[in-house]
């Protein structure tokens, strides 16, 4: 059956060559049962604004050729439609992609949407702010401000901030409300997780699911800088939740009280916020087309 579907390609995205992509894309997809349109989006928000008129449209999806700003963008348009988010993935993280298992080859990312299986996933709100994958305050906050600064994308611009930055951070006092407990925690950031990581396999919560209609609360303490690359390595290996500077609970609804300075982050993008925050999960709420 023929499926009606939007592609929409961030041209600032990562480092990969977009019209490269778009050929292949034309290359992978002349004559298939996808119905399809190649677009460039072309200011912040134009994602949600294209989002919004599919779903008006009857359009069967909307494929996202970015990272995790790109989907979040547009997968805010399409939450609670039936309209289905497809990711090919090709920003600087990519953590959604990562743990859903989408391919990062171009042309079996493309075979991915042509199969066009769906799954329901939650997303969540943050007062008011959607995210499908993670949000944080705190240390990892401080980094993606730093990283939006910078013009040069990709993992080591990104690594180069978080070396820099870990050195000179210090660690808040932050208040957890949730499950009618109050708990008190000085931590280095304190992470909301859909999916399991930030992105590059970067595995911060291990024990996430991104369908059980809970968001996974991780709060992580600052390592001494000696035992730091034993620490990336237990990132690395899905391991860190084995560490004592770290802490998790699983929740359908929190609020946390974190001090005025603090950033916040939603799927690596900074957030202007007050200091308390609402976050709370819209379980099943998002379709994505998945291998």
């Amino acid at each position: 059956m023929q499926k009606r579907i939007l592609i929409i390609i961030n041209p600032v995205s990562g480092i990969s060559n977009k019209e490269r992509i778009r050929h292949v894309l034309h290359e992978k997809l002349h004559g298939s049962h996808l119905d399809y349109t190649v677009m460039f989006s072309e200011f912040p928000g134009h994602g949600t604004q294209l989002a919004n008129e599919a779903s008006e449209n009857g359009l069967d999806a909307i494929v996202v050729v970015g990272g995790d700003g790109s989907v979040n963008e547009v997968a805010k348009g399409l939450v609670n439609t039936n309209v289905a988010l497809g990711i090919i993935p090709t920003g600087s993280g990519n953590g959604l992609a990562h743990f859903l298992h989408i391919p990062f080859n171009l042309s079996k990312a493309i075979d991915n949407i042509k199969a066009f299986r769906i799954k329901k996933i939650d997303t969540f709100t943050i007062n008011g702010h959607f995210g499908c994958n993670l949000s944080g305050v705190g240390f990892d906050a401080k980094v993606a401000v730093e990283f939006s600064k910078v013009k040069r994308r990709g993992f080591w611009s990104y690594f180069r901030i978080v070396l820099q930055e870990y050195l000179t951070y210090e660690s808040q006092n932050y208040v957890l409300e949730f499950n009618g407990k109050t708990y008190n925690r000085k931590a280095l950031m304190v992470c909301f997780a859909n999916s399991n990581q930030f992105g590059n396999n970067a595995v911060i919560a291990p024990g996430a699911s991104a369908d059980d209609g809970l968001i996974d609360i991780c709060v992580i303490s600052k390592v001494p800088l000696v035992e730091a690359p034993v620490m990336g390595t237990m990132l690395i290996s899905r391991l860190i939740n084995k560490t004592h500077y770290a802490e998790y609970f699983k929740t359908h609804e929190v609020i946390l009280h974190k001090p005025q300075s603090e950033a916040l982050h939603i799927d690596g993008d900074p957030v202007d916020t007050d200091n308390t925050i609402h976050v709370k999960v819209n379980p099943l709420s998002l379709n994505v087309i998945v291998p």
